[in-house]
């Protein structure tokens, strides 16, 4: 959506995302399910009745589409964006480039102020980070915020609930236009944005400071962005804050990077909102929990069952409790005038039926494969070996994962950082050389992924060895340097533990002169 369609107006702002709200409506009625079922605190779509505070989650009778959902948030936390070990570094791209001491070491020192950054004030960006795979798994949607605090020390970070925002497509479907509407107190508002707030909200700032009032954020790339000039013209993304009440702009400005960036696990054509094993294990979620309704039922009657008793005796006060006495509950001749009513039900049957679904119901999460990939004492190689076709299946969404959050949000904070003067100024041969960096993702996950390359490779080494034995000729072919730097990329080594090739090539002229040092005369070795 460009700035054209939306206009600088306030009004205009607000009728685009009106109007997206209508587009997204269809998916408000499955998200608001997928919530009641499993992220109760996150069920504030339309038709939903919580008041702060509010007992959530009342319809659940089976806990096991919870867990799973949050088997596979932690699953992705822990393989893709683990602070407990390293997940990303940067490169140009360049190998050669890259090898050189003096960009290979502001590469390092880089990545390692990243990654500091993101750990700050007590790892907030992993709290929040956890939140919005929680949000993947379940919504297929998830949209996260980067920015400069307001007293430009850190980052402020945030998982923002998908009932707040509202997303269009470019013609690439990228995800580049964001409105959010949210609500804030008359004090909260006034605190931000001062006397640029509508009367009403000025006006109970000082009566009613706690009264609630609707806001929007919109933020859509600036098509008229001018390299070079200062302040919001010259910034990629434009952005207002509407104060919705009094249909007034609060605050205008711009990003040089999209603050928001949205996730999606699975794609339908011609939709903007993704899709989620949540949406796929709706229906044995919805099945599962209506036999644990049931089987809850069923038990109850087995336990204490409905009692059957004549309709013209004279049966007392029925006192079914322990020690209790029923009088008039016999007969003269003592038979029993009021007897148990058994059903017969099979509770057996009903309980292999919940175990079916609940397995169906972790397999969509991906439950097991998670599990075994965060045992730390499984190398990759092992992990690819059991699990190699679910590992392809994971691949594309994984691939959107990263390219669609992590890419953006890597680039996000690096920017914020380098504008701020908390990175170094890059070396001279990567300015002479014209180029930018990229992520290179080293977690355990991608590792694994790329580990089919390093066993390709140690095949190939082992085929060719007993081949060369016969026909030495063959190991021509290998380029040994390549092949190490290979192996070593796709297990997932540390960069500091190889030498750059000019050390690898001044080692050896050493070693190659301390050989000829030693040789006797006349052996012919030197010019």
């Amino acid at each position: 959506m460009t700035r054209t369609d939306t206009g600088d107006a306030p009004d205009g702002l607000i009728r685009a995302q009106e109007r997206l709200a209508a587009e997204r409506a269809p998916f408000e009625a499955q998200w608001q399910e997928l919530a009641d079922y499993i992220r109760p605190l996150r069920a504030d779509f339309r038709g939903s009745t919580n008041s702060p505070g509010g007992r959530r989650g009342a319809q659940i009778f089976d806990a096991t589409p919870g867990r799973a959902a949050d088997g596979f948030a932690g699953g992705l936390y822990a393989l893709l964006t683990n602070p407990a070990t390293p997940w990303f570094t940067l490169e140009t791209g360049d190998v050669a480039l890259d090898a050189r001491d003096d960009v290979r070491l502001w590469l390092d020192d880089t990545t390692r102020r990243l990654r500091t950054a993101l750990a700050a004030r007590g790892g907030r960006f992993y709290n929040r980070v956890a939140e919005l795979y929680a949000d993947l798994g379940t919504f297929g949607t998830a949209v996260f915020y980067i920015d400069q605090r307001q007293d430009g020390r850190g980052l402020h970070v945030s998982c923002r609930s998908l009932a707040e925002c509202y997303v269009a497509e470019n013609a690439e479907e990228e995800i580049d236009t964001v409105y959010r509407r949210f609500s804030l107190t008359a004090r909260q508002a006034v605190d931000l944005w001062g006397d640029q707030v509508g009367r009403q909200v000025a006006k109970a700032a000082a009566e009613r400071p706690d009264q609630r009032f609707p806001f929007l954020h919109a933020v859509w790339p600036n098509r008229d962005a001018r390299r070079g000039l200062l302040g919001p013209a010259g910034m990629a993304w434009s952005s207002q804050h509407v104060d919705i009440t009094g249909r007034q702009t609060v605050a205008s400005g711009g990003y040089h990077e999209n603050p928001y960036q949205v996730a999606r696990w699975d794609k339908a054509g011609g939709e903007a909102y993704g899709r989620s094993p949540g949406m796929t294990a709706l229906a044995d979620i919805k099945m599962l929990n209506r036999m644990a309704e049931t089987m809850i039922k069923a038990a109850q009657k087995a336990a204490d069952p409905p009692l059957l008793a004549p309709d013209d005796g004279a049966i007392g006060v029925l006192r079914t409790y322990p020690g209790g006495i029923t009088y008039g509950a016999i007969d003269p001749s003592g038979r029993q005038l009021v007897q148990p009513l058994l059903a017969g039900g099979q509770l057996d049957i009903g309980l292999e039926m919940q175990e079916q679904r609940r397995k169906a119901i972790l397999e969509t999460f991906q439950f097991s494969l998670m599990q075994m990939l965060a045992q730390p004492n499984m190398t990759a190689t092992e992990v690819l070996a059991r699990q190699e076709e679910r590992m392809r299946l994971l691949g594309p969404n994984l691939g959107r994962v990263q390219s669609e959050f992590l890419d953006p949000a890597i680039a996000r904070v690096l920017g914020l950082m380098t504008r701020a003067g908390a990175i170094l100024p890059p070396p001279p041969d990567l300015v002479a050389a014209g180029r930018g960096v990229r992520v290179a993702y080293v977690s355990p996950l991608s590792r694994a992924q790329r580990s089919a390359e390093g066993q390709a490779i140690a095949r190939t080494l082992e085929s060719l060895s007993q081949l060369g034995q016969a026909m030495p000729e063959v190991m021509d072919n290998l380029d040994g340097d390549a092949v190490a730097r290979a192996l070593a990329d796709a297990f997932g080594m540390p960069p500091q533990g190889l030498r750059s090739p000019e050390a690898v090539a001044a080692l050896r002229a050493t070693r190659q002169l301390g050989l000829a040092a030693t040789m006797p005369m006349g052996t012919g070795v030197g010019p």
